[in-house]
């Protein structure tokens, strides 16, 4: 049986404008925000597989969100001519790859081994495409995450990292507060539920 808090959160599911066309709009503030907040996570994450380093995958994020911004205004998001997601991977496979090639250059490597370089890059386009695969789900989990935790505050979302994330038992994290077993199973089933419930607003509004 739905509960008054469901029907609302299936509301605003249902009524949520999509992120994109929001960004297209470019005053939105707020949607840029949210952009960033998720797919920050994944461009960062993807750059740090090609041995590039924190900095420099800051560096790439926001030159990809730069660029994005710049041609969202362009972009057909129609289904038949692709997702959103494929298009962004486009843009920061660029990306990283172009910051390869320009630190090469500084370090005057040779020709022969940029090439080399080059062509590594596209003969794992199928390891790529897995790699980015990987980012975008652990971008949607920390997102959710992230949102979830501001929703129930800092003190039941201790309780849910202990005995959820950390694997600690009831028991024990029944010693450290002043909820029982029952409750803290409670607190798991309750967070669970709105982590599923922000999954599904991102995968909506994408």
């Amino acid at each position: 049986m739905e509960t008054k808090e469901s029907q609302e959160g299936l509301t605003a599911y249902q009524t949520r404008e999509s992120l994109l066309l929001r960004l297209k709009d470019g005053e939105d503030g707020a949607a840029w925000s949210e952009f960033h907040e998720l797919y920050g996570r994944l461009i960062f994450g993807y750059s740090l597989h090609y041995a590039i380093s924190y900095a420099e995958a800051e560096d790439i994020v926001q030159e990809v969100c730069v660029k994005v911004f710049r041609q969202i205004i362009r972009f057909d998001y129609s289904p038949e001519k692709g997702r959103f997601r494929g298009w962004l991977k486009t843009i920061t496979r660029n990306a990283v790859i172009d910051h390869l090639r320009r630190t090469r250059s500084r370090q005057k490597v040779s020709t022969e081994y940029r090439l080399q370089l080059e062509s590594e890059l596209e003969e794992e386009s199928s390891k790529d495409e897995a790699v980015w695969r990987l980012e975008w789900e652990k971008a949607i989990y920390e997102t959710a995450l992230e949102r979830v935790k501001e929703r129930i505050g800092p003190e039941t979302f201790l309780i849910f990292k202990k005995y959820v994330l950390d694997d600690q038992s009831a028991a024990d994290v029944a010693d450290e507060t002043t909820l029982d077993a029952n409750a803290i199973y409670a607190v798991k089933h309750r967070v669970l539920r709105y982590i599923r419930q922000e999954v599904a607003k991102i995968l909506d509004e994408e």
